[in-house]
């Protein structure tokens, strides 16, 4: 059995900031007919411009007025994807679901999967680490020794790489 005494962490827990210019936003849904054809990318973006300017921070970037707003969960728990609602070729009946399964299908499909800014103009969205000091040690961890070019960072005290 092995036993890992370095750093553990659960590469599952994800954030992610999420934007909203809604002149764009809106702009866009009156250009596509308020999504007529598509009432899920209509369901969908109510919850997100609801969600926005109830929790999120209005900023102003270069002249144009946007929402940013943090999202946080659980890749393996909280995702919901279209695989996994329903059968596979069929369309997803979003007037049943509720609104926890819409913000998982969000989370999985829009968020994880990247579809938001593609589907959705006015809106974007970045992942992020949840924890940026671990983050930093992880990817510290990664960079190859300045010194030596053999071992990672932190590996090898640093007189070491005086002993030839």
């Amino acid at each position: 059995m092995k036993i890992r005494s370095d750093f553990v962490t659960n590469s599952s827990s994800v954030s992610y900031i999420v934007t909203l210019n809604l002149a764009m936003a809106e702009f866009s849904r009156k250009k596509n007919k308020n999504f007529c054809d598509q009432p899920s990318k209509e369901r969908i973006y109510d919850l997100l411009v609801d969600d926005l300017k109830t929790k999120g921070k209005a900023i102003e970037v270069n002249g144009a007025d946007v929402v940013v707003g943090t999202y946080d969960f659980e890749k393996k728990t909280d995702c919901l994807y279209d695989s996994t609602v329903g059968e596979e070729g069929k369309k997803i009946d979003f007037s049943s679901l509720t609104d926890e399964q819409v913000w998982a299908y969000v989370y999985g499909e829009y968020f994880v999967k990247a579809r938001l800014a593609a589907e959705l103009k006015g809106f974007g969205a970045v992942q992020v680490p949840r924890d940026k000091e671990k983050f930093a040690i992880k990817a510290a961890a990664l960079n190859p020794c300045e010194v030596c070019g053999k071992c990672q960072k932190g590996k090898v005290a640093d007189d070491a790489h005086t002993q030839t």
